[in-house]
């Protein structure tokens, strides 16, 4: 599938030649409602201990969930034999194994039964017994060795894979797997606020709980708590040793990739892959690796491989129409998430993407149907909301993205309220209202602050410092900006590319050309050395700034061509630097006086959705600009128009830009002329 340095030479089954299994909810027949949990907690325990063999395919816990949830048999208490067919066929497996338990006094008894499904013959009856609940563990072991001798597996085979007990790979106490169990049954839902709950109390019991503190990580990080979700992630990466071999690799790609060491995650996703080639953890967080370095293809492969062979999860499909609409190419990513409408149903956060989609290509009637479709459903999601806001902030309906923004600030939670801080932030800077913007960005750093999320306090400030830097105070954007950076160093122990850009930037409007020049080589060798490669656009944009300051026109364009070059296409939905290095761009040309090229620039502006979401001053100026162009080109009609919207745009901006006053004037000379 892959190859890597790393790859084992013990020869593994190849993967259709493996037994495959899907391990149905057991039966409750104790007549006691308070062992109900062991009815998915037994099945996720031999799903983890049969998942450690290389020789064995096992339906993941999350893809069986989907599977019941669709069919509406999350709560049965016995499946016929035309249901397990059924969930053969969805979860593509050639074997079902489906159980029961019993209860005398203190003596546990679990049966189990191995169906082949495509010969409908069973092939094995088995029993376990133990005493008391703290035997469960034990007796899952004594099934997986029985399990596994079904499969008629050479000596070779069984002395070469990896079956270390239950309980070394996950914990020692029922009571905690019993809340590890129950969380992950709340992701499967995606209600990461239960999940987080639920993992919190299973390493409250068992603190040595490698994964429950690794899926706490991933919850948390979800939900936007990242300092929190780091200190999840080391205590897991301490503890990966009590987690099976397959876990110890997905605990360390993770820890690596959310620590950005994206060369040792890369190393210990490959490594995983060489002996689960088909695990969906391995190659959706491989893919992730890519993506976030914008190795788009090599995500896209990633991808495109669990959807070959049939994985039907949310993250793959939202990821690989991610991808594509980064290539620009926005058709294959639409056919991406036709695909899941058609095949998995219609999820909200696909319909989330389906919206972008649209949205990035300026169908904003089609993305907004889709969003109030969505909520027609479910009126208060607040993501939905969020989409819904920006797409009627795109259609000019301020009022009602202020109101859909509003509404996510009502929330007790506060990573929603943050978000809806930031959105009205986005939306008064696009207004020219900066002072409003600026105390919508100080609540949302006092909110990090209180959070003690010192990531989001670094990020928050970047902002803050932008807000500073386009009003002109530029003594405050450097103080924010250099705060923001240390924050981050002492956060992460790296330094943030586009915070350091932002420094020499405002170094730069301060005249301080030395500083900046210094900043400018610092992040060439920074961003030169990272390994998401088209980072060296920050560089080149800098450097396009500093020789535009020097006059230097001609090697400024060179420049900020190369920067430009290095975007991806719109669809992020964030950190999208399209508005600021469009407009750098069409201020060269304008300064060249090669207007009809500084005009093609300040238009592409105008067309941005997604790309201006954190620059909408720069889009709202862009009218002001193209006025001056279509007035100095004789297009009298035109200009007045473009100064009229500009204007509509920043009617209820801050009093005294300098923008807004000559506009006026510009329109009142032509309409008196």
């Amino acid at each position: 599938i892959l190859w890597s340095p790393w790859a084992k030479k013990d020869a593994v089954l190849a993967t259709s030649d493996k037994p495959s299994l899907a391990v149905m909810y057991f039966e409750n027949n104790t007549g006691d409602e308070s062992l109900d949990h062991y009815k998915k907690a037994l099945s996720d325990l031999l799903i983890t201990d049969l998942s450690q063999s290389k020789y064995i395919k096992v339906l993941r816990g999350d893809k069986l969930f989907n599977i019941l949830s669709q069919l509406d048999y999350l709560e049965a208490k016995s499946y016929s034999s035309d249901f397990l067919k059924e969930v053969a066929v969805r979860a593509n497996v050639n074997h079902i194994l489906q159980g029961n338990y019993t209860k005398a006094g203190e003596n546990f008894r679990i049966n189990i039964m191995l169906h082949d499904t495509d010969t409908d013959e069973l092939i094995s009856s088995e029993s376990v017994e133990g005493r008391g609940e703290e035997s469960i563990f034990s007796m899952v072991d004594e099934l997986t060795r029985k399990i596994k001798a079904n499969f008629k597996l050479s000596q070779e085979q069984l002395a070469s894979d990896f079956d270390k007990s239950i309980g070394e790979i996950t914990t020692s106490s029922p009571e905690a797997y019993k809340y590890f169990s129950e969380g992950m049954s709340y992701e499967f839902k995606y209600d990461l606020q239960e999940a987080m709950r639920a993992y919190k109390r299973a390493i409250e019991i068992d603190p040595e709980f490698a994964l429950s503190y690794n899926h706490l990580a991933m919850a948390t990080t979800a939900m936007g708590y990242f300092s929190e979700a780091k200190k999840y992630f080391e205590k897991a990466f301490k503890l990966r040793d009590n987690a099976s071999k397959r876990e110890q690799y997905i605990i360390e790609g993770d820890y690596y990739y959310n620590f950005e060491v994206y060369d040792k995650a890369i190393e210990a996703f490959t490594r995983l892959l060489q002996i689960y080639p088909e695990d969906w953890i391995g190659n959706l967080d491989l893919g992730a690796v890519y993506r976030d370095t914008e190795q788009w293809d090599k995500a896209i492969e990633r991808y495109e491989f669990l959807k070959q062979i049939k994985d039907e999860s949310l993250y793959t499909h939202q990821n690989l129409s991610y991808c594509y609409m980064a290539k620009g190419l926005y058709d294959k990513s639409r056919e991406v998430i036709e695909y899941y409408f058609d095949n998995f149903g219609e999820h909200f956060r696909i319909i989330l993407y389906s919206a972008r989609n649209y949205l990035c290509q300026g169908k904003l009637d089609l993305a907004l149907y889709e969003i109030e479709k969505a909520l027609s459903n479910d009126p208060a999601n607040y993501q939905l909301l969020w989409y819904r806001g920006y797409i009627n902030l795109c259609r000019g309906s301020f009022e009602a993205a202020e109101k859909d923004f509003k509404k996510q600030m009502e929330s007790v939670e506060t990573t929603i309220n943050a978000r809806g801080n930031l959105n009205l932030m986005c939306l008064y800077t696009l207004k020219g209202q900066f002072t409003k913007a600026s105390q919508k960005c100080v609540q949302t750093i006092e909110l990090a602050e209180q959070m003690r999320e010192l990531s989001w306090e670094a990020g928050l400030l970047g902002q803050q410092a932008y807000l500073s830097l386009r009003t002109g105070k530029l003594e405050e954007a450097l103080s924010e900006i250099e705060k923001a950076i240390k924050i981050y160093f002492e956060e992460c122990g790296i330094k943030r590319e586009l915070l350091l850009y932002l420094k020499g930037y405002i170094y730069l409007e301060m005249g301080s050309m030395n500083q900046a020049e210094k900043i400018a080589e610092e992040l060439r060798v920074l961003t030169e050395k990272h390994m998401n490669k088209n980072l060296t656009r920050l560089y080149f944009h800098l450097a396009g700034l500093i020789e535009m300051k020097r006059d230097n026109i001609s090697k400024a364009i060179e420049y900020l061509k190369r920067a430009v070059s290095l975007l991806p296409y719109q669809g992020m939905m964030s950190d999208e630097m399209h508005a600021l290095f469009f407009e750098s761009l069409a201020l060269a040309y304008y300064k060249s006086e090669d207007i009809d090229k500084a005009r093609e620039e300040y238009e592409k502006i105008t067309a941005l959705t997604t790309g201006r979401y954190e620059y909408g001053d720069i889009y709202a100026k862009s009218f002001y600009m193209l006025g001056k162009i279509c007035e100095q080109q004789g297009n009298r009609a035109k200009a007045i128009d473009l100064y009229q919207k500009f204007l509509s745009l920043w009617k209820d901006a801050d009093p005294g830009i300098a923008e807004v006053e000559d506009a006026r004037k510009r329109l009142a000379g032509l309409r008196g002329s």
